[in-house]
C-alpha cells in the first residue's frame, strides 16, 4: 500500500455526483450513497502513480486503472465504422489484455464501443447496426456496467451479445451466453468487465479530460454494499492523454478484493494551455474477460440472481 502514498494533485475540479446518487436509491434503495451531490475534489495525477510501479500491470491489480503505451496501428482506424474498428483496433486491445493478464483467459468480448465529443450528440438507433454509436461527454459521475443491478447474469450476457463487436481469437461465433453461462454460474469462474478509452483527437487531451475514482471501502465489502472511504479513495487523470495511450479501467470484477466499479466522469479543468480549438473525441470500448480461475467462497461477490444477492436492498 505504500504507492497511495504516491499521488500527487494535479488540479482541483467540480465532480457532480447527482446522478449516481440517484441510481444507487433507484437501484438499491441506498439513500445519499456519496456524501455530496456536487463538490469540489481533488483529482490526482495518474501518471506520476503508475511511475511507483514497476509496470502497467501492478498498477491496474492494485488501483483499477492504469494507462497504457499503445502506438496508432500503420492501417487507418475509420472510428466511426464498426468494421474498421473490428479489423483495425481489436487486435491491438487483445494485445493489451494479454499484457495485463498473465492468468489464462477462456473468453474474451469486446462490446458497446462509442464515439464521443464536445460537439457529438446521441446518435439515432438504426445508424448503430454498421456506425459506431456517439454521444457528447459525461459529465456526471457514472458506472457503466453495474453487474448487481442485472435480474440475472444471462440478462447482461445478453446485452453484450447484442452489441459485441467481433473479436477472432477468443470469442466465439456463438452467442456469449452460450459460451460463458456454464463457466460463470456452474464453474465459478472469475470474470471481469473493462473499459479501454482512447482519445483520438489530433492533440493531447486537455479540454474535458476523463478522471477516474478509484474506491477503497472499509473491511471485506464491495460496491455496493458500503460506500468507498473518502480518505483512502481518490480521483485520478492522466494528464494530456495522447492518441498513443489506452486508459484502462475495470468496471467490475468478480473477486471482491480487486478495486473495481470505477465511478467516472469528465471533468473541467483550468489548463492555461487549454486550445479550443481541438474539442475532445474519444474512443470507448468495454470487454468482458472471462478468465480459467475458480473464485473462492471468501471473496465471491457474485450472485447469479439479483434477487439471491445480499447487496440488494428489495
Amino acid at each position: 500500500m505504500q504507492h497511495r502514498n504516491s499521488h500527487t494533485m494535479y488540479t482541483q475540479a467540480r465532480v457532480d455526483y447527482s446522478a449516481a446518487n440517484e441510481y444507487i436509491q433507484a437501484h438499491y434503495n441506498i439513500s445519499q450513497y456519496f456524501q455530496h451531490n456536487d463538490c469540489i475534489e481533488t483529482i490526482h495525477d495518474g501518471r506520476r502513480l503508475q511511475e511507483s510501479y514497476h509496470n502497467e500491470r501492478e498498477m491496474l491489480k492494485e488501483n483499477g486503472l492504469a494507462i497504457v503505451a499503445s502506438p496508432m496501428p500503420k492501417t487507418q482506424i475509420i472510428w466511426s465504422e464498426r468494421d474498421s474498428v473490428q479489423q483495425c483496433y481489436l487486435p491491438e486491445l487483445e494485445r493489451i489484455v494479454n499484457k495485463l493478464f498473465t492468468e489464462k483467459i477462456i473468453h474474451l468480448s469486446f462490446w458497446n464501443p462509442m464515439m464521443r465529443g464536445e460537439s457529438l450528440e446521441i446518435s439515432r438507433q438504426r445508424d448503430q447496426l454498421l456506425h459506431t454509436p456517439t454521444a457528447n461527454i459525461a459529465s456526471l459521475v457514472h458506472i457503466d456496467t453495474d453487474v448487481g443491478a442485472y435480474d440475472s447474469i444471462e440478462e447482461i450476457l445478453t446485452i453484450i451479445d447484442n452489441n459485441r463487436v467481433q473479436n477472432d481469437s477468443l470469442a466465439s461465433s456463438s452467442s456469449v451466453i452460450e459460451d460463458v453461462t456454464v463457466d460463470i454460474v456452474s464453474g465459478r469462474k472469475r470474470f471481469a468487465i473493462l473499459n479501454f478509452w482512447r482519445n483520438i483527437g489530433e492533440t493531447p487531451v486537455n479540454r474535458a479530460p476523463l478522471s477516474i475514482y478509484s474506491s477503497r471501502y472499509d473491511g471485506d465489502v464491495a460496491f455496493p454494499d458500503a460506500a468507498p472511504n473518502v480518505e483512502d479513495s481518490k480521483w485520478y487523470m492522466f494528464p494530456n492523454a495522447t492518441r498513443d495511450e489506452v486508459i484502462v479501467f475495470y468496471q467490475y470484477d468478480r473477486e471482491r478484493d480487486q478495486p473495481s466499479d470505477l465511478w467516472h466522469c469528465a471533468i473541467e479543468v483550468e489548463d492555461k494551455e487549454s486550445d479550443s480549438l481541438h474539442r475532445r473525441k474519444s474512443f470507448d470500448i468495454r470487454a468482458l474477460i472471462v478468465f480459467d480461475d475458480e473464485v473462492s467462497d471468501n471473496n465471491d461477490r457474485f450472485s447469479p440472481d439479483r434477487e439471491n444477492s445480499t447487496s440488494v436492498i428489495v
